[in-house]
């Protein structure tokens, strides 16, 4: 049979031995140790041996541990999503490289959470990685561990200063806490705090994902604390994953040293680079060529099957008693954003912001809004009056957080403080009851009404679901109230994990409505809804796109019909205006581009920029015109960027795919459920942790915790049904349960390590199989399982026994040999089971001899390229250094400078240099070592079976 491969890099947190160099082993066949063969030979020669049950499942056992050869990526079938055809590509191109190192710059809403996910769970199949790192956005943090243990049932701790403390004590005086846990999520901004440097710098990882890594800058002048923590992390890790739509703002230079941290020698030194491509008129192929080896990068033009979206604005005026709330409330805000920004109080500037928003979205929220200010505002009075305090600090508290997504953006600390006089607070409070009287008196809100009658229009048109988004809770329970006539289900960021999963099934089949905010709605797909209300809208064209995107994905069978809320003569039209004329985020067929989109928001401050025009500070005409020449710089940056990054033509045919993939999910999670069926049936190792299936429901109760606080949940091997019901525990590889047991199938406490088999042949005959697993170490270390067959009877070609051999991980042994009826065929095989067992030696050595070819010839088209890289990278290095080293010696021949130290310097770095890269060159060449070990795990009598 083909063997069962696992090629395993296996964890090795001394990194200056990762690349060490293994000698080629000239060891003769009589000369090699196989570890625990003179135990099962003494079981035979005994006649100690089991019957076929234990055998059988421990057999199944490295089958399934080392099932990734039987499918393309294994994570197809263990993971609860629906992978797409670029993802397959890109996964299966990351995991068989020689170094999983790359920057994946596909676009937003194409998956790079999920093709990071893919290639961590391959690398912890096939190269036994335990130790990750995922860093992020704080924001993205809650969502990165949902899907990694949703997805892919692995379970991260998010590393914060709490969780650190915890490990510092378990770590103790002399310890790391950076190493007490071995699956990691950390904000960005909390890991690039200096003080962690030195513990990092003593801690290695077998795999590290930086998200959003745009965020990672650095040029030739200025390096960021994010870029240099990056930096130091990077050498630390065996692979590296680089997650960004815009990796990117048309600066070649900041492309570089992103790059940089990938592989240093891909773009080789800054000058040379500089000079090939920095420069006007500079040819960009040969970069393209550089780039080609660490860039994955897909369009949703690449990727296609994106359907259609249609964008409607629904207008409307304003009753009077609404007009009259909305221009004194803008009144209001004007002057006191206007007082904040002369005094750069940028605390109140954010404040009226979030009023000016809480305006446009309805009079509800901006009531509550209002009656919280003004509590707390004379509650701060009657304490300075008390006081006799002539100036008042306070701390804001107006606003509860989940109010609004955008409070999240604001640094976590009370920095948002008011210094006023008495009469100043008087003065607003008399402002702030002002308002409330109007809006207290509202009884009719004209934007309800119109989207009343816009859900009833729709649902005669024959839409059935329809997703709300508004930037506000208090406009979430407002919306709830007057939408009674439908079906309503709310989502937002302060429910739990099963609330929200709850939610979202309950909207996928019978709820018509959901009204969602942003931070509810991060990373959700909800293809089966086509219609999208923005009830208001967010400043900022990522967010909206981003909204956008819960419907509009790959999948989605409809075309895409949203509709925005625009109330004639305010600022929220003339936001619409610019967001539809100048950006064009609603036009497109997929949209702007996000890396546009993202580059504008880099460089403008749009809450500012949107503020300034509703207040006055700015006119129309001058936003648009920053705005015209900011996209002009995102849309060159994009250009130049597709240049560098073209796609080729993908190498999978979707519908196709899926149709294959399909049947291989169902296959290897079928074999896993009969695997654990028949372990439960024989063992009793899982009995607290997993009950029979029920019969009716077809579902498995799990339970974690064992007897002091039990957790009961239910789980499927059906990864459709898990797919469509996030609350089902998937039973998977990565589940405990399923790990538990394989591992303890595998471990010689569990036994079955003798049998008697049955086995279906065309040929009648007896024999042996011999289990081996073989482990060979080079750069990598790879398990590998082989069956090997010796036909105690002589009657079989060596084509027969392959045949049978290349079968047998697909055997059904559905039968026990009775020791009664075979007895005495069994004891004459036992007897002579040293002459058996050498043959199998023989026949393996000749697999062996085989594989390692295989080996070799494999790591030549991976190694050779790599050396070439190595050397023209130092080469060029080598060059500078040569030039530096002229130009010193010629200003001291010829204008008698004293260089002799600058001189001895540079030379030392040619030196090094060269020293550097024979070392780099030595260690790929080292590669070639090959070294194995050999476990017989198994040995069984085998009658076959016609």
């Amino acid at each position: 049979m083909k063997p069962v491969k696992n090629m395993n890099i296996e964890p090795d947190l001394n990194f200056p031995d990762l690349f060490s160099i293994a000698p080629v082993l000239s060891e003769t066949e009589g000369a090699v140790v196989i570890e625990n063969e003179l135990k099962i030979r003494d079981s035979f020669l005994n006649f100690q041996i089991s019957d076929g049950k234990r055998f059988i499942l421990k057999s199944e056992a490295f089958i399934l541990k080392l099932a990734h050869t039987y499918n393309k990526i294994l994570s197809l079938s263990n993971s609860r999503t629906r992978i797409l055809a670029h993802q397959v590509e890109s996964t299966h191109r990351i995991v068989n490289s020689l170094r999983q190192r790359f920057l994946i710059a596909d676009e937003v809403g194409l998956g790079k959470t999920i093709e990071a996910g893919l290639v961590i769970k391959e690398m912890i199949y096939k190269q036994s990685y335990s130790r990750i790192l995922i860093v992020c956005p704080a924001s993205l943090m809650f969502q990165w561990q949902n899907e990694m243990e949703s997805k892919f049932n692995e379970k991260f701790i998010i590393m914060d200063r709490k969780v650190l403390r915890k490990a510092a004590k378990v770590s103790g005086d002399n310890g790391n806490p950076w190493k007490v846990h071995h699956k990691v999520i950390v904000s960005l901004d909390f890991i690039k705090n200096k003080n962690f440097e030195e513990d990092l710098t003593r801690c290695s990882w077998d795999a590290v994902i930086f998200d959003e890594a745009h965020r990672l800058r650095r040029d030739v002048n200025t390096s960021t604390l994010a870029y240099n923590m990056a930096e130091i992390i990077s050498t630390k890790t065996k692979s590296l994953l680089l997650l960004s739509a815009t990796p990117f703002r048309g600066k070649l230079e900041e492309l570089y040293f992103l790059i940089g941290l990938i592989d240093k020698n891909t773009l080789g030194p800054f000058q040379s680079f500089y000079n090939e491509f920095c420069l006007d008129g500079a040819d960009l192929s040969g970069l393209k060529r550089k780039l080609d080896q660490v860039v994955i990068r897909r369009t949703k033009n690449d990727v296609g099957g994106f359907t259609k979206r249609f964008a409607r604005t629904i207008r409307f005026e304003l009753y009077p008693d609404e007009r009259a709330l909305y221009d004194e409330t803008t009144r209001y805000v004007a002057e006191e954003f206007n007082r904040a920004m002369q005094s750069e109080n940028r605390a109140v500037g954010f404040v009226m912001t979030v009023f000016q928003k809480l305006l446009d979205s309805s009079s509800y929220a901006l009531f509550i809004a209002l009656t919280r200010r003004t509590a707390r505002l004379k509650e701060l009075l009657d304490r300075a009056v008390s006081g006799h305090q002539q100036m008042v600090v306070f701390n804001n508290g107006i606003f509860d957080k989940n109010d609004m997504s955008e409070f999240e953006e604001i640094q976590e600390s009370d920095d948002l403080t008011v210094r006023r006089t008495i009469d100043e607070l008087k003065m607003e409070i008399l402002t702030l009851e002002k308002l409330l009287s109007i809006a207290s008196g509202i009884e009719v809100n004209k934007k309800g009404e119109k989207l009343i009658r816009l859900i009833r229009d729709l649902k005669r048109k024959g839409h059935k679901k329809f997703l709300i988004f508004t930037q506000f809770r208090t406009t979430q329970d407002y919306l709830k109230e007057i939408l009674s006539e439908f079906s309503v289900v709310v989502f937002n960021g302060s429910m739990n994990r099963d609330q929200k999963e709850e939610a979202i099934l309950q909207f996928r089949d019978d709820i018509e409505v959901l009204i969602a905010t942003e931070a509810g709605g991060e990373g959700r797909n909800m293809q089966f809804c086509d219609v999208l209300i923005n009830y208001d809208l967010p400043w900022s064209p990522l967010k909206i796109e981003q909204r956008i995107g819960r419907i509009h994905r790959f999948g989605q069978p409809n075309d895409v019909h949203i509709y925005n809320f625009s109330t004639r003569g305010t600022v929220a039209e003339r936001v619409l205006e610019v967001l539809t004329d100048k950006l064009k985020i609603f036009e497109e067929s997929i949209g702007t581009p996000d890396v546009m989109l993202g580059q504008i928001e880099d460089e403008v401050n749009l809450n500012t920029l949107f503020m300034e025009l509703a207040t006055g500070r700015k006119k129309k005409k001058d936003v648009e015109e920053e705005l015209s020449g900011r996209m002009e710089n995102a849309r060159q940056s994009f250009e130049k960027l597709t240049e560098l990054t073209v796609a080729g033509r993908m190498d999978f045919n979707y519908d196709e795919y899926y149709k294959v993939t399909l049947k291989d999910r169902s296959f290897t999670n079928r074999r896993i459920e009969t695997f654990i069926n028949h372990f439960m049936m024989e063992d009793l190792y899982a009995e607290n942790m997993i009950s029979p299936k029920n019969g009716r429901t077809g579902l498995y109760k799990i339970t974690h915790g064992g007897d002091a606080e039990p957790v009961v949940k239910f789980g499927t091997f059906d990864s459709e049904k898990a797919l469509e019901d996030e609350g089902l525990e998937f039973l998977a590889f990565g589940h405990d349960v399923v790990d538990n047991i394989i591992e303890y199938c595998c471990s010689d406490n569990f036994g079955g390590d003798t049998g008697t088999v049955f086995i279906k042949s065309d040929n009648n005959f007896t024999g042996m199989i011999f289990n081996f697993l073989v482990k060979f170490t080079s750069v990598s270390v790879s398990h590998e399982f082989y069956p090997v067959l010796v036909d105690t009877g002589g009657l079989l070609s060596d084509f027969d026994l392959k045949c049978i051999e290349d079968n047998f991980a697909d055997q059904d042994f559905d039968k026990d040999v009775s020791l009664s009826r075979y007895g005495n065929t069994i004891a004459e095989i036992s007897s002579k089971y040293s002459s058996y067992s050498a043959k199998a030696r023989e026949r393996l050595m000749k697999k062996i001899d085989d594989r390692l070819f295989d080996l070799n010839e494999n790591l030549d088209i991976q190694i050779d390229p790599e050396v070439e890289k190595v050397r023209e990278s130092y080469r060029r290095q080598i060059k500078e250094l040569e030039e530096k080293l002229d130009l010193q010696e010629s200003q001291m021949k010829w204008y008698g400078k004293d260089m002799k130290s600058a001189i001895t310097r540079t030379r030392n770095k040619m030196l090094k240099a060269r020293t550097e890269m024979e070392s780099l060159v030595t260690e790929y060449r080292g590669y070639y070592g090959i070294k194995y070990n050999i476990k017989l795990v198994g040995a069984a009598v085998i009658i076959s079976s016609v």
